[in-house]
């Protein structure tokens, strides 16, 4: 890896060269703002539009987090010929080093250096995942353990790994979806509700690709519950149409044909479990006997299937709702039977959360 990492030739013939490296086809430019006077090391990878972009940062920060990193600014930097003090690769008076990895790929990487506090990644961002992928993918690249598991607790942070969680997840998005739904826009603070809540596709991508399991079950099922029409892009290019009524989307590109059958395996499951709740929930004979309890039980099941349509795919948010049925219905079943439907729904609530792995081929 440090063979890949080995200064190149960067055409300065002098410690105080400025010009771009004689191998640059495009323009180039320095980074505004990771590239810091006192740095004493000038790195560069090309733009997504071909262009050279130049970071001058410290070999010692660099250096405490990355053994690979560490091994490469270890070797000596090659002088002019002749000369025992000139740089032959600097840029701007520094050693300069021509990196295998993008400008993109570079800046994310870097960012997190020059970012102690994690400032540059909010909570329930739904572009973390596409923020982070660039550091992401060099801080294993380049062995920096600390940095990695840094970006894997901030990833988990949005994507719930216990029922516990979820809940706590849920209950937020209640409160902001409550909070959009009153301006006449559907934007607070200039965003939708689609920009303030995690996006599931980019998750499973990231999680896939850079072996993040945690993220995988409740980024499925958060997906599972969004329709293929809801596609991110073009929600954007006609917000007004979707995004101002509380739309919620996803990046569906992102998903490969694996993702996809993981997908469709899960909802079919998923709709099976929402129908088990008439049987396994409401379904029970009353154990006293009372008259009437099975005709309320029946209609308490017949509710949920005719006046809570946009939950009918989400199970766990059903049997959430079975949860507090004296919250809902004035006609209850029998104080018994009432409690045990709570009981079972709870029971039931916490095996679908256990076997969400198994319900999208995870495992």
């Amino acid at each position: 890896m440090t063979d890949e990492l080995h200064p190149r030739d960067a055409g300065g013939s002098s410690d105080t060269d400025n010009s771009p490296p004689s191998s640059t086809t495009g323009t180039s430019e320095r980074h505004p703002t990771l590239y810091y006077d006192d740095g004493n090391v000038v790195l560069s990878g090309y733009t997504q539009d071909g262009e050279l972009q130049y970071f001058r940062v410290h070999k010692s920060i660099l250096s405490r987090y990355s053994p690979v990193l560490a091994d490469m600014f270890s070797i000596p930097p090659l002088l002019v010929k002749g000369s025992r003090t000139q740089i032959a690769e600097s840029y701007d008076g520094v050693v300069y080093v021509q990196m295998p990895d993008s400008a993109e790929e570079l800046t994310s990487f870097l960012t997190m250096f020059y970012d102690p506090l994690g400032t540059a990644y909010k909570r329930f961002d739904p572009n973390t995942p596409v923020l982070v992928l660039g550091a992401l993918k060099l801080a294993m690249k380049y062995e920096c353990d600390a940095l990695r598991h840094r970006l894997i607790s901030s990833l988990e942070a949005d994507w719930p790994q216990t029922l516990a969680q979820w809940d706590a997840r849920r209950a937020e998005a209640v409160i902001l979806r409550s909070e959009h739904s009153l301006q006449l826009t559907g934007k607070v603070d200039g965003l939708y509700l689609d920009d303030r809540l995690p996006e599931p596709a980019s998750a499973i991508r990231i999680a896939s690709d850079y072996g993040i399991p945690s993220l995988l079950p409740a980024a499925f099922y958060t997906l599972a519950l969004l329709s293929t029409d809801a596609d991110w892009d073009e929600c954007r290019a006609n917000p007004g149409k979707h995004l101002r009524f509380g739309a919620r989307t996803a990046r569906w590109r992102l998903l490969d044909k694996r993702d996809l059958m993981r997908l469709v395996h899960g909802q079919k499951l998923l709709a099976a479990h929402t129908r088990a709740i008439g049987t396994d929930v409401f379904g029970l004979r009353c154990q006293r006997g009372v008259k009437g309890c099975q005709k309320a039980r029946s209609d308490c099941w017949k509710y949920f299937q005719e006046n809570a349509p946009n939950s009918m795919d989400d199970p766990l948010d059903i049997l959430h709702d079975c949860m507090r049925l004296d919250t809902l219905f004035s006609d209850l079943p029998c104080a018994a039977c009432t409690s045990d439907i709570i009981v079972m729904a709870e029971k039931k609530r916490r095996e679908l959360w256990r076997s969400l792995p198994a319900v999208f081929n995870l495992q």
